[in-house]
């Protein structure tokens, strides 16, 4: 089910600020920035340990951080937990009563699988399951 701790995603009006710290500031090399075109995204992953931060910027209105840019402004915006089988994870979960945001997993960056769960049942917090495929 749950393998570790992905990344963490933190939404930005800019994301070489926080990038351009992470590098010359603390050493954290960019492993890749890419763009997300079917999310309006573009992202950029900074390695640490076993998970990553995962730097976000809408590329166009509409995106799927644009709600949380426009009503919280830059910040942390999600928790992603990679899985080892994401459709067996989603029966589970679902078989809880859980429900959420998309119908089917999509695709994400890095080519990845992934799912939200609806934050309702997460005490407000945005949680993405992903799977490396």
């Amino acid at each position: 089910m749950i393998v570790g701790i992905d990344h963490i995603g933190i939404a930005l009006d800019n994301i070489e600020t926080l990038g351009n710290f992470l590098t010359e500031a603390l050493g954290i090399k960019c492993e890749t920035v890419e763009e997300v075109p079917d999310r309006k995204l573009r992202v950029g992953f900074y390695p640490i340990g076993e998970s990553d931060l995962e730097l976000i910027e809408e590329t166009g209105e509409g995106s799927t951080i644009s709600y949380f840019l426009n009503s919280i402004g830059n910040g942390l915006q999600h928790l992603a937990f990679q899985v080892d089988d994401l459709d067996k994870t989603i029966e589970f979960i679902k078989s809880k009563g859980i429900e959420f945001i998309e119908k089917e997993p999509q695709k994400g960056a890095r080519g990845r699988k992934i799912i939200f769960i609806k934050p309702e049942y997460t005490g407000n917090v945005l949680i993405e399951l992903c799977q490396c495929e």
